[in-house]
């Protein structure tokens, strides 16, 4: 490149594809957006009428929409293989001019979003803040698409797409609409749903009392309101979208229409386990649970409920011989699949964690179930586990020193000081440490290869290429490094920042030694010392 190129664009090393650069943008714009909003006066936005009425529906609408569009254009091309990779700019570069306009732009915004909804008098009238608000969202939208790529590229990746977009636009108009129009169902579902907890919990409790008014069912220690949110309609929803997208994406296999019956079978069992969990509900507070109840099977028994139907059919309609048309598939999914190795850890440890939260009140005193199920897990898959290449050295440890004290100052800016949790403190010495035995050893021993194995195992090298078991950790990509770190720190709630730096160190040192056991040993020593300041300063913020 020569000098005059260089003063305009900042080059980075490798190359980055159109769905890559479309994906960072997407996230930028996904962060700006809540950047914008923080100048706009909720309240008067809500009270707002006439004109400004339309706009927060039309804004409601609006975002809905967009994000249904990325979702079907993303799905739809990725189902018909139509990636981009054809139009991948051979260098790796970004506009500073373009990204300073857009910044700028961005600044614009802010002022102008503040203007929409002012407590005094406004300084422009509200039409003209629309106008302009609009005008410098679509040049901030432009400068950001030039400063990654050039428009050529992107308008010849826009042309490839050829019929997704009218099928992509119908799917996001119909999502966008529907969305409010489903809150309608709410009132007749939720009356359902109270019909059918009335029948199941008759037989059982004799003494039920229910008032069909309020929709309350109980007994005379403990009573349950069956709200609008309770009716399960978003459960089906979920199933809905979850099976829609299950059949699409594995069209060619299944047997078409009959495997069409499996959405109202979805259906139809997440609304009835619904009913099933609410009259479990009131069955564990009219015995006398009512914490477990309120904070522990109130919250998770609905999710177990939408994971088990969803593992549950596509687990069985993956074996069906009336469902698939392909004998071929039917005998590669019963054979040893490599994915299960690396995310088997995992989801034991999630799936027992959503049982040990269902099954305790404000405190999840069930949490050894955690460790004995990643335990089994491992015991199961030993000889597999046994063959992956563990191979370690002082570097992971050091590494695991320098992810703590990063980790250390994220929870001094991001958490609040928390103590030991006072059922744990008020507990006998023998439950108390039995309780912390686990905990610690959860922390530092199953966890971190659980999530290593999952994590940088499997998703790191699936990001990067579909026969990710034969993919040298050597050969993995920045931005596959850079990915799976931000789902890792996702997961990590509040924490999300520095759960972000440790993703990445410990891609990067996987990616630079060459073996996973160096990851799992700085994740190792990272949880061991969090948990030694927890248990020595009190304060079990970030543990």
């Amino acid at each position: 490149m020569n000098t005059t190129a260089s003063t305009n664009y900042w080059k980075i090393p490798g190359k980055l594809g159109l769905p890559v650069r479309a994906a960072i943008l997407c996230g930028l714009f996904f962060i700006e957006k809540f950047f914008l909003i923080q100048f706009v006066d909720l309240q008067q936005a809500d009270a707002a009428l006439g004109m400004g009425e339309h706009l927060r529906v039309a804004q409601h609408f609006g975002f809905r929409f967009i994000v249904a569009l990325v979702a079907a254009l993303s799905v739809f091309a990725f189902a018909r293989g139509r990636s981009g990779r054809s139009l991948t700019p051979q260098t790796a570069y970004f506009r500073p001019a373009w990204i300073a306009a857009h910044v700028a732009l961005i600044g614009c915004l802010a002022w102008l979003s503040s203007q929409l909804f002012p407590l005094g008098p406004p300084l422009i009238p509200f039409a003209a803040v629309i106008g302009l608000w609009l005008a410098c969202a679509v040049a901030a939208v432009f400068c950001a698409f030039v400063a990654t790529a050039h428009l050529s590229l992107w308008l010849n990746a826009a042309r490839a797409l050829g019929s997704i977009w009218f099928y992509s636009v119908a799917a996001a108009l119909a999502a966008a609409t529907a969305i409010p129009l489903s809150q309608e169902l709410w009132p007749p579902t939720a009356a359902a749903t109270f019909d059918l907890v009335r029948i199941i919990l008759l037989p059982i409790l004799p003494g039920l009392t229910s008032d069909p008014t309020r929709l309350v069912l109980g007994t005379q220690t403990f009573a349950v309101a069956i709200s609008e949110f309770c009716s399960g309609l978003e459960g089906m929803s979920l199933i809905l979208v979850f099976m829609i997208a299950w059949l699409w994406y594995f069209r060619k296999e299944y047997r078409f229409p009959r495997a069409l019956l499996l959405i109202p079978l979805g259906v139809m069992l997440m609304f009835g386990l619904n009913a099933v969990r609410i009259a479990g509900l009131v069955l564990i507070g009219n015995a006398g649970y009512y914490e477990v109840a309120e904070y522990g099977f109130h919250s998770q028994a609905g999710w177990i409920a939408f994971n088990g139907v969803a593992v549950g059919i596509a687990f069985w309609t993956r074996r069906s011989r009336w469902l698939n048309r392909s004998e071929k598939l039917l005998q590669a999914d019963q054979s040893d699949n490599p994915t299960s190795v690396f995310l088997m850890p995992l989801l034991a440890i999630l799936g027992a964690g959503m049982l040990s939260h269902a099954l305790s009140g404000r405190f999840e005193w069930f949490y050894p179930l955690r460790l004995l199920a990643c335990l089994a897990v491992i015991v199961i898959y030993r000889h597999r586990l046994a063959a992956l290449d563990w191979g370690w050295s002082w570097r992971g440890p050091l590494l695991g020193i320098g992810v703590f004290l990063i980790w250390i100052i994220g929870v001094h800016f991001l958490a609040p000081d928390q103590g030991m949790p006072e059922p744990l403190a008020a507990a006998s010495p023998s439950l108390r440490w039995g309780w912390i035995v686990c905990r610690v050893a959860g922390s530092v021993l199953t966890v971190p290869l659980a999530e290593e194995l999952a994590y940088r195992g499997f998703l790191m090298r699936r990001l990067q290429s579909r026969d990710f078991d034969s993919l040298a950790y050597e050969r993995v990509g920045w931005f596959a490094i850079a990915a799976s770190a931000v789902l890792f720190g996702a997961a990590h709630g509040v924490l999300w920042l520095p759960g972000c730096v440790a993703g990445f160190a410990y891609g990067w040192i996987v990616r630079r030694q060459g073996h996973l056991g160096e990851a799992v040993t700085a994740h190792m020593m990272t949880n061991f010392l969090v948990a030694a300041v927890a248990l020595v300063s009190g304060n079990w913020a970030g543990f």
